[in-house]
């Protein structure tokens, strides 16, 4: 018999696939709103700040839960990089960099997934707290009080520009690990 190993639940793949098109659209809507071209998918302000309303929303939610469902069933073990994965990274580096022709296997995550959905998940609550603190009334008297938004805007606009580098090495290790790794965020078994 040959039975697949199950790699993402119906709800880790359910999640993911509920932020990945909202961080695309806070993406695509975010550097519209920034720097206005027909080239991010829009054709008015009010549209790109609409699509970045909902994203938010999207995202916000869908995190929270990701959070949730890793605590419960503490899969967040497998997604936090340790002591080990530190250890493995010169290895995986050197794979990764074409020095080494030895491709080491992983149990779920590599050692550069780990830091990198790690860093994801860090950046949106900085991309949360800046993006409210910017949209909100009462938290822009707040932050006017204490620097202005200007600072909070390239705050913003600086983690926007590091998850953009994020998502494009997180696709890049998708695209160039294996095909059956690629399809279990699609069917959950590889």
């Amino acid at each position: 018999m040959n039975w697949k190993k199950q790699r993402h639940s119906g709800t880790a793949r359910l999640l993911h696939w509920v932020y990945a098109p909202a961080v695309l659209a806070l993406i695509l809507s975010g550097l519209y709103i920034h720097s206005p071209s027909r080239a991010f998918g829009f054709k008015r302000m009010d549209s790109a700040r609409k699509t970045h309303a909902v994203a938010q929303f999207l995202l916000l939610n869908s995190y929270v839960a990701r959070i949730c469902y890793g605590m419960k069933d503490k899969n967040y073990k497998e997604i936090i990089p340790n002591r080990k994965t530190l250890k493995a990274m010169p290895k995986f580096l050197k794979y990764e960099f074409f020095l080494s022709e030895k491709k080491k296997e992983y149990p779920k995550y590599n050692p550069g997934q780990k830091i990198l959905i790690t860093s994801l998940a860090g950046l949106i609550p900085v991309q949360i707290i800046t993006g409210m603190a910017l949209y909100f009334k009462p938290l822009q008297r707040a932050v006017k009080t204490a620097g202005g938004l200007n600072p909070v805007r390239w705050l913003h606009y600086l983690a926007a520009l590091m998850m953009v580098s994020s998502v494009s090495v997180h696709l890049y290790f998708t695209l160039t690990n294996s095909l059956k790794k690629l399809k279990s965020i699609f069917t959950g078994y590889a």
